[in-house]
């Protein structure tokens, strides 16, 4: 079953009867049967029984009566939509609806605020109109039972409010793990899954989770630093064995609330990340450090982590985001990769903590002969997509986007640091204004692949 672009145009039918006009050329493509009278359209959730009816243009047209655009939630204005026709059910499929959940605030009255991702949804929306999608925005509310949602379209780059068609495959970009664990989300999850309906990325994954997970991969151990949950006695033995630790969130994100533990000749010196400052304080004792240590540690959960002796760049720290997505085969690929580089004095990459964004290209020739470039950046990719591989089995539900990072010790080692669920998108930005990066065209290609499997199996 496979999806044609064709254009749309709203006609105004005098008859009681909806009509549906497709272009003789159409017709052919779509392999309607020879002497078809009658036909059910549909669009998601939406359906309406038609008749019709061939016409001789030789362009991928159908035109539709202007009833059967208001039943089926299609937009007013002729524009290009993706259409399948299903011989068996002897439906016509038009417009796969493709959505992103997230939160939404409001700049004023009228502008919705999408905050990091406005620039990123506005590709996905943009590329989703060329090829023939519907795209939209929504956020978290009680009508999920109906056959439309209340979401946001794009239009000459701006969002309007509008009761859209149901979406045929959900994008989880909730930035809070609070919304994704409320009783709204999951009320909206129970009814995506009782409708078959794909949601990807389904969840949040922690990083003593993901340690989990990667640590039974066999072959990935080897670039695993070791991780463990925080207690006091394992900070106090680890730190015999190694020099630095780190200490982080298991649901942090930014690079905030990580602790840098390092021993000393004469005690302990402990710096703290935070979006404000880096703060570095020394303590004589491992019982003075812990004192320190213990207010943070009591609000949440923390992992241990050893030290590792990182290639730096003018003395300071580089690590490695790749970016990948599962393709319209469901293999992962990598879409996107950038080296960070933390801010002067800092011991975290992070944009959002000051770090500065570098190629890959060249960090890895400030540092590696040229003749070792290729094989080093080879390995880098093997092994964000055995880490995405990975995660993508061994984790409940979909997961069609990860943010892999990795780093590079000064021995040429490599290690992974982190897998993000909700990868930031500050970091593969498009070459300019009217480009589309390649992540945005990944997550709408496997959407569509999400679709069409779906359709397959009805």
């Amino acid at each position: 079953m496979n999806f044609l672009a064709a254009r749309v145009i709203p006609i105004e039918n005098n008859s009681l009867v909806p009509i549906i006009q497709v272009s003789e050329t159409l017709a052919k493509k779509l392999k309607l049967p020879e002497h078809i009278s009658l036909c059910t359209i549909q669009c998601s959730r939406n359906t309406m029984t038609c008749n019709i009816v061939t016409i001789n243009i030789e362009e991928n047209v159908l035109k539709l009566d202007q009833i059967i655009q208001k039943s089926l939630l299609l937009f007013d204005e002729e524009r290009s939509y993706l259409i399948t026709f299903n011989t068996e059910s002897n439906t016509l499929h038009i417009g796969p609806v493709i959505a992103l959940l997230t939160e939404i605030g409001m700049k004023d009255e009228e502008c919705i605020d999408l905050k990091s991702i406005e620039e990123y949804c506005m590709e996905l929306a943009n590329y989703s109109e060329d090829i023939g999608v519907i795209f939209y925005v929504f956020t978290l509310h009680d009508q999920w039972k109906e056959r439309h949602i209340e979401g946001y379209y794009l239009e000459n780059n701006i969002w309007n409010k509008a009761l859209l068609p149901y979406p045929q495959v959900v994008h989880n970009r909730l930035h809070k793990r609070t919304n994704e664990k409320s009783e709204m989300f999951r009320e909206f999850t129970d009814q995506l899954q009782e409708w078959e309906i794909p949601y990807f990325n389904d969840h949040f994954l922690n990083k003593w989770t993901v340690h989990e997970q990667l640590v039974h991969a066999d072959h990935l151990t080897p670039y695993l630093p070791e991780t463990a949950l925080f207690s006091a006695k394992r900070l106090e033995s680890w730190l015999e064995i190694h020099s630095t630790l780190f200490l982080k969130p298991i649901n942090g994100s930014q690079g905030k609330q990580i602790f840098k533990v390092c021993k000393t000749q004469d005690g302990y010196t402990l710096d703290y990340s935070s979006l404000q400052q880096q703060v570095s304080q020394k303590y004589s004792s491992i019982t003075d450090l812990y004192k320190r240590l213990s207010p943070e540690i009591k609000k949440r959960q923390y992992i241990l982590q050893q030290g590792l002796d990182l290639l730096h760049l003018d003395g300071r720290p580089v690590d490695f985001r790749y970016l990948c997505h599962r393709t319209e085969n469901n293999r992962w690929q990598v879409t996107s990769s950038t080296a960070r580089a933390s801010k002067s004095g800092s011991f975290v990459s992070n944009l959002a903590q000051g770090g500065e964004m570098l190629s890959v290209q060249h960090v890895l020739r400030t540092k590696f002969d040229t003749r070792e470039l290729p094989q080093i950046r080879k390995l880098l990719k093997e092994l964000a997509l055995e880490v995405a591989n990975e995660i993508g089995a061994a984790s409940d539900g979909l997961f069609g986007e990860l943010g892999i990072d990795l780093a590079i010790d000064t021995t040429g080692h490599p290690w992974i640091i982190e897998v993000n669920t909700k990868p930031s998108k500050n970091l593969d930005q498009p070459v300019n204004a009217r480009s589309i990066r390649p992540s945005a065209k990944a997550v709408i290609i496997y959407c569509l692949y999400l679709i069409h499997e779906h359709l397959k199996e009805r």
